[in-house]
């Protein structure tokens, strides 16, 4: 009975270990700005820009050398048994570590080219190769663990790496601003270095992790016989399998390469009037700005998407098992990302206010976030169907999805941003995630018929709770443009009180509805 029963929490269980991780290791990561901004003053927008520049390029590579390893991983991971795991993990391991110091010496050589003659970007660009090298060893400790279920060992591993990265930041920069009295620049390239001195601490904790779990589970002899006709997995077996996972996780990031190469020329276009710095700060808010912001939201639903793929890899040919993971997995996504959504649409002004300050006007970056709230829905929907359709081995729905979504995100940039100007390229997003969204539902729910297995009545509790939620918050910040001071201070206090206001009305509505034994109990 009570293996049952931890059969049946793995994915709530997996599910709020991940969302702990994820969401600490996001904030974390919003909230160093503030402290962080403080220190530079009047340099710290272009201490950011700098930033944003070597972060942009440096995931171009950091996809490249991680070549969807942690998903691959983790599916082979939950499938195999036996001597097919342990020499599939071997040849993962072997495989990152070449990824990684090719994608890291391509980064150190290639700097000065890809700075573009900016010589501030080349030393952060480099700062930024030995997390390159280590990150892809890093992806497939996580993966193991992940296909094993032992989401609690990669939910620590997250917040370690955060909290080491943010502690160096914020230290470094403290060091080199107030004591040897140093450049903006300086402060920059050890922000950045920081992102590999986490991946590396991140990583020998995992490593002290899958080596504790090797001596409580040592392989022996009979291990190795499990399997008959063992499945060997091979370096090009990994690559073919990883390859659809680069994809389907990189597709989001492509979606702001396209901003990035078009937004510009396009807002240029139709509005001339409009200079090139304006469009460069529209440009900002919307594609760094609100998008940090988002990330935390989506990271909710990361971890629903993280948890599920290994348990359908591994029931694949149950269809009753994987019905039940599916439906849970949707219930858990409504309950969890629907509500969050809604308060970031709703408190959207003090939000901003508290990560960013009070300096761009409310008009341009309230509709902005406001609209980045309901893409977060449909972004986080889309990576759990994402996942849903690797683990069953469907990877040719989802690419076709991302296809037609891509397609339709170029066809429609010029179209909405000439009809709503600096609104144009996050509506153009939305209309392509809704799409995308659409093509993946529509396949897994006439296979296994969901919405005559979900229980309406839950559905029901979470979608009317949401919508008071909404009323609440709206109604708060309305009444808080009146009282409240538009400051970091005001905004965090009033986001602390409202937010747990709204949490305990949350817990409230879904333990009467017994949302909450669903979520424990399915």
């Amino acid at each position: 009975m009570r293996l049952k029963k931890l059969s049946q929490n793995q994915l709530t269980n997996g599910t709020a270990w991940l969302a702990f991780g994820n969401i600490t290791s996001r904030v974390l990561g919003a909230l160093y700005v503030i402290p962080w901004t403080i220190m530079l003053g009047a340099l710290s927008l272009q201490a950011n820009t700098l930033m944003g520049k070597g972060y942009n390029l440096y995931q171009f590579f950091l996809m490249l050398s991680t070549a969807g390893l942690p998903s691959a991983v983790a599916k082979f991971t939950a499938r195999l048994e036996g001597n097919s795991k342990h020499q599939f993990l071997k040849n993962a391991t072997r495989l990152s570590w070449v990824a990684g110091f090719i994608c890291c010496v391509a980064l150190w050589s290639l700097a000065p080219i890809l700075s573009a003659s900016d010589v501030k970007l080349i030393p952060v660009l480099r700062s930024l190769s030995l997390a390159v090298l280590v990150f892809p060893f890093l992806s497939v400790l996580r993966g193991r663990l992940q296909g094993e279920l032992r989401m609690a060992a990669i939910a620590k591993s997250d917040v370690i790496e955060q909290v080491v990265r943010v502690a160096y930041m914020l230290g470094s920069a403290y060091v080199i601003l107030h004591i040897q009295h140093g450049s903006w620049v300086t402060v920059v390239v050890h922000s950045t270095f920081a992102a590999s001195i986490g991946a590396w601490t991140a990583t020998l904790y995992l490593l002290f992790c899958t080596n504790s779990l090797s001596k409580k589970q040592p392989l022996n002899a009979d291990s190795f016989k499990e399997n008959s006709e063992p499945e060997i997995i091979n370096f090009k077996h990994i690559i073919v399998q990883s390859l659809p996972f680069v994809i389907i996780g990189g597709f989001l990031v492509a979606y702001q390469w396209i901003d990035q190469f078009s937004f510009h020329v396009l807002m240029s276009k139709f509005n001339p009037m409009l200079s090139s710095n304006k469009i460069e700060t529209i440009f900002g808010l919307f594609n760094f700005n609100s998008n940090k912001l988002i990330m935390i939201v989506v990271s909710l639903s990361v971890s629903i998407a993280s948890t599920i793929l290994p348990l359908i890899s591994k029931n694949r040919y149950n269809h009753e098992i994987l019905r039940k993971y599916i439906s849970q997995a949707y219930v858990l996504f409504c309950a969890i990302t629907l509500p969050a959504c809604t308060a970031l649409y709703s408190l959207s002004k003090p939000v901003y206010i508290l990560f960013y300050g009070n300096y761009a006007a409310e008009s341009l970056y309230i509709p902005m976030v406001q609209i980045s709230a309901v893409i977060a829905l449909f972004m986080g929907l889309t990576s759990v169907l994402a996942m849903i359709l690797q683990g069953l081995s469907k990877t040719g729905i989802a690419l076709r999805a991302i296809g037609w979504g891509m397609a339709i995100k170029i066809l429609c940039q010029p179209i909405m941003i000439y009809l709503t100007s600096s609104l144009g390229a996050l509506l153009s997003t939305l209309i392509s995630l809704v799409i995308v969204t659409i093509i993946m539902g529509s396949y897994i729910n006439h296979r296994f018929e969901l919405l005559d297995l979900l229980n309406k009545k839950i559905l029901n509790a979470i979608y009317v709770s949401s919508f008071m939620l909404l009323i609440l918050f709206t109604g708060l910040s309305l009444l808080s443009n009146h009282f409240v001071p538009d400051t970091r201070v005001s905004s965090g206090l009033f986001l602390a009180l409202v937010g747990s206001l709204g949490g305990l009305l949350l817990l409230f509505i879904y333990q009467k509805c017994h949302v909450l034994n669903v979520l424990k109990n399915r």
